[in-house]
């Protein structure tokens, strides 16, 4: 039996560059936790923004270089899981 918690996640077009970088990272739950772990730890509350903040700040800092994305195509979409996992995130 899979004890694994589930969400899912989607992007608003002007967060695409986030969107495109998850997509490059291996285990994307694990990043996503680390970053908001280490946010929590900081902030007795937390808001839907200031989670959005606080994933902006970690992908700013890091050596990602963002330029114009290509348009998704079909072999770029999310699996059905992924997707469920990303919506519920936010």
């Amino acid at each position: 039996m899979d004890k694994r918690m589930r969400l899912s996640i989607s992007f608003k077009q002007q967060y695409r560059h986030i969107y495109e970088h998850l997509k490059t990272v291996p285990n994307k739950s694990d990043y996503i936790a680390q970053a908001l772990e280490t946010y929590l730890n900081n902030e007795r509350t937390v808001t839907h923004d200031q989670i959005r903040e606080i994933v902006m700040e970690i992908l700013q800092k890091s050596s990602v270089h963002y330029g114009n994305q290509p348009n998704i195509e079909q072999s770029d979409v999310l699996s059905k899981e992924d997707a469920e996992l990303l919506n519920q995130l936010f």
